[in-house]
């Protein structure tokens, strides 16, 4: 039985299901090449039936990320600000007319447009609440039989917290946080305050931020912005901050006399902005500890599924692991909205129909492939000079030049589903270097200097580097790097001393393990730096994609497949 999944608004994708095994995951904008694409994942969804080689009549059920017809509760909240501020309700308002008849309205018609553009079929459509949909992409393919489970992020139908316990193939709601009080909204406007773009994605850039300031403004976030209390809950004061009204820029007074006013998009960054980083930071740190310390009281459980945006803070998630009562923990690669593809889609096959599990997600590797001979031809066409080497002999050169300073774009395999690169479409370097930070994200990547970098370690030096075992495939979890190792590898390490690892295991991913291994040969150091293969656009998925990247950017060579591309 085939099930496809489906997310269609911000971070559309589709993902593909064969008897309850993923067999195929994509996001839109590697196709599209626009970031965070909103809208129909046609080439998504083109993606999974080619690779598993199927039509659209072969697909029995779709499920939906959405149930557009919940809107009462969204409603009410805005007409509540019309109470407070003409300018927050006309906000609210403004979007929510876009948002009901671009969108909303819009995916009724989803069963005719995918009969319209693939053909004709009797699959039938499910629409399933967005929240369940996160709940789902993360604790049925952890491999837990129980676990409690922890969605949150800026905001599904009305929901922005949903509190559940899994069992089984069973997703049971424990309790709901509903607008206006939102984690993810909280943090988006933060990012707005600081002169970032919310609607770029830009949240990143806060938590990077962060680790050069001081929490200087906690207390007044802790005690006017987003406060807890002990009902397992929290209260953001959209009277202080809010989301809607952020998204134009717009702040009120009480946080511009309390923070000073907000950075201008072309303004200089400074301690302060620093500072208020580390406090707004800080409190969603605390906030979500407090949330996990009651959902554990709520379930008992050991173990933690998390997804929805705010999963992605992978600082918070450190935090999570190391202070929180569960003993273990997982967050799959696509955690925010384009993980709901894949959320629907089990719960179909789980919740609906109420078949048994067995796909567990070991990896991220479920986009496109390219043949070694498909490559070639690219950079054929290209007019490119290249050497074709096997494994025996491309690892050990490619060791060496990273060895020797050099910085790589690095090409196989399957593309990953979510939005980090885990060495399958990767810019690789020495960690070792003390400039090769600045390096690549002033030269190659042209972005921010306090944008931190990762590293790709084998699973096995997991304890050496960090002083404790530790398994991550995904890069969504920080921690501090043993005090011994971090003069070692500087360029992985951030200014508080912590490193975001991928622990690269033999088993799923054995090229890009050899490769580190021949590192390591080579230095002694266990890791390679390791950043998302993209300048400005999504994460390159085709080869044409990484050679119009070459190209165009400023880094020492290619590798695609077995192919090796040298700058002349």
């Amino acid at each position: 039985m085939y099930i496809l999944g489906l997310t269609t608004l911000g971070d559309s994708a589709a993902s593909l299901l064969h008897d309850g095994e993923l067999v195929a995951a994509a996001e839109e904008e590697r196709f599209t090449r626009k970031k965070h694409y909103s809208g129909f994942p046609y080439n998504a969804v083109q993606y999974c039936l080619d690779h598993a080689n199927i039509k659209i009549s072969d697909v029995e059920h779709i499920g939906h990320y959405w149930k557009p017809w919940v809107l009462r509760h969204k409603a009410m909240q805005a007409l509540k600000t019309s109470l407070i501020s003409r300018d927050m309700f006309k906000a609210r308002v403004d979007r929510g007319v876009a948002q009901v008849g671009d969108s909303y309205l819009g995916m009724f018609k989803h069963p005719r447009r995918i009969r319209e553009h693939f053909g004709a079929s009797k699959f039938r459509f499910h629409f399933l609440e967005h929240h369940q949909c996160h709940a789902a992409s993360t604790f049925y393919p952890s491999g837990f039989d129980r676990a409690a489970i922890l969605t949150w992020d800026g905001t599904g139908e009305d929901t922005t917290t949903l509190f559940s316990q899994g069992d089984g193939n069973k997703l049971r709601v424990l309790k709901r946080i509903k607008l206006p009080h939102s984690l993810g909204q909280f943090y988006s406007a933060v990012t707005n305050f600081i002169g970032f773009d919310m609607f770029g994605g830009d949240e990143w850039k806060v938590m990077g931020l962060a680790a050069y300031g001081k929490p200087e403004y906690y207390d007044f976030f802790a005690e006017r912005v987003l406060s807890t209390n002990g009902n397992n809950d929290f209260h953001l004061n959209i009277r202080v901050l809010d989301h809607h009204l952020a998204k134009h820029y717009q702040f009120g007074e009480e946080i511009t006399k309390a923070l000073g006013p907000p950075r201008q998009p072309d303004e200089d960054l400074t301690e302060r902005h620093w500072n208020i980083a580390a406090s707004a930071q800080k409190v969603l740190e605390d906030t979500a500890l407090h949330l996990i310390k009651g959902l554990h009281e709520m379930t008992g459980e050991e173990n933690l599924c998390m997804a929805g945006g705010v999963a992605f803070n992978s600082v918070m998630n450190g935090r999570i692991m190391t202070e929180s009562p569960f003993k273990k923990y997982y967050v799959q690669p696509a955690a925010g909205d384009a993980g709901c593809s894949l959320g629907a889609a089990l719960m179909v096959h789980h919740t609906l129909l109420k078949q048994p599990r067995k796909f567990r997600m070991e990896h991220a590797y479920y986009g496109p492939g390219f043949t070694s001979e498909e490559c070639a031809q690219a950079l054929t066409e290209a007019g490119l000079r290249f050497e074709t080497l096997p494994d025996e002999e491309m690892l050990p050169r490619v060791a060496q030049m990273l060895a020797d300073g050099a910085i790589l774009g690095w090409f196989q395999g399957r593309m990953e589903f979510g939005p980090r690169a885990l060495g399958n479409r990767s810019f690789i370097a020495d960690p070792r270097r003390n400039d090769m930070r600045d390096l690549l994200n002033h030269k190659v990547k042209l972005r921010e200097w306090f944008r931190p970098l990762a590293p790709s370690m084998k699973e096995e030096a997991s304890e050496e580097i960090f002083g404790r075992p530790h398994y991550d495939p995904f890069m969504v979890t920080v921690l501090h790097v043993a005090e011994e190792k971090r003069a070692a590898i500087p360029a992985v390490v951030h200014v508080d001393g912590t490193a975001r690892p991928q622990t690269v295991s033999r088993r799923t991913n054995p090229r890009y393990w050899r490769l580190i291994d021949e590192f390591a040969r080579l230095t002694g150091v266990p890791m390679v730096l390791n950043t998302s293969f993209n300048i400005q656009e999504p994460i390159v998925c085709t080869p044409q994609n990484a050679i119009n990247t070459f190209q165009g950017a400023n880094f020492d060579g290619l590798v695609l497949e077995n192919h090796l591309v040298l700058r002349r």
